[in-house]
């Protein structure tokens, strides 16, 4: 009889330490699981972050080419086409027109109002 109950309780501790290890393995999937959760989660608003800057960075870009392209008057593009200037100094009008070109140039790369003061000088 003694033999019988040594069998049934060492089969009976086999069968919880079996039961403990499929426990234990189940919550070892379980936080698997979740941290992969979280890493994707992770992962995905990152990526939608990235996306979004890119996107503003973008936007500012264009901002500036797109000033960047008004900055030179029409007038500079078609005085310098002529050939005025092989014996001929720059004419004042000219050079005005290019310094403020240039000036709003340097306005739109570095992000300075475009805006200015309105000249103040007496007309002539």
């Amino acid at each position: 009889m003694m033999g019988k109950q040594l069998v049934i309780a060492t089969l009976a501790l086999l069968a919880a330490f079996a039961a403990g290890w499929k426990v234990n393995a189940w919550y070892s999937d379980s936080l698997e699981l979740v941290i992969s959760n979280a890493a994707h989660a992770a992962g995905e608003a990152s990526r939608v972050a990235g996306e979004r800057v890119a996107s503003e960075s973008g936007r500012r870009l264009e901002e500036k080419l797109e000033a960047l392209r008004d900055a030179q008057p029409t007038e500079i593009r078609t005085e310098i086409l002529k050939p005025v200037f092989i014996n001929e100094c720059l004419s004042a009008e000219f050079v005005s027109l290019y310094n403020a070109a240039a000036d709003k140039a340097e306005r739109a790369l570095s992000g300075k109002s475009v805006n200015q003061m309105p000249d103040k000088t007496p007309a002539h």
